[in-house]
């Protein structure tokens, strides 16, 4: 298709930007992603983020949800943000780095890729942490961190609970 004027060649790319990415698509780092996770990861892990007190007392404490199935089933990858001021379910997609796993954002969980309040905090694709096995399960946030204070950009945060 050849477009020669600008209106008609930004009409074209507006609608290449709502088109939905293919199931299986790779995102930026060229390795396909994919819903879920292989056998050696899957299970349901959980971060407790604990930061402090309100100026009234009350407790600032966050509970990250991540469960990751098998690959082939649809909602394999779904990380819940539930908590003070938190309530949010993201769709996500996983990848191998080497011996760490990393899990980026697809859309909510409404199927959206902007949050109830129309703003796209994350990107289709953007990293939101990786887990690294070791001694602990290591956490390296990157474009989802917890607020507060005492989370370093990695550390021993998420803990498998099945």
């Amino acid at each position: 298709m050849r477009t020669n004027t600008i209106p008609a060649r930004l009409a074209v790319l507006a609608l290449l930007a709502i088109l939905p990415v293919p199931a299986g698509a790779q995102d930026g780092s060229g390795v396909p992603a994919q819903e879920g996770a292989p056998n050696d990861w899957q299970g349901r892990y959980r971060y407790e983020h604990a930061a402090g007190r309100t100026a009234g007392g009350t407790g600032i404490v966050v509970t990250y949800d991540l469960v990751l199935l098998s690959p082939d089933v649809s909602g394999g990858c779904v990380l819940t943000v539930r908590g003070f001021q938190s309530d949010e379910t993201l769709r996500c997609r996983t990848r191998r780095e080497g011996q760490d796993f990393a899990v980026t954002f697809d859309r909510y969980g409404d199927g959206r890729t902007v949050n109830r309040y129309g703003v796209a905090v994350y990107k289709p694709g953007q990293p939101l942490f990786t887990l690294a096995k070791g001694g602990a399960l290591v956490t390296r946030w990157q474009g989802l961190k917890p607020d507060g204070q005492g989370v370093a950009e990695s550390g021993a945060y998420f803990k498998k609970v099945r």
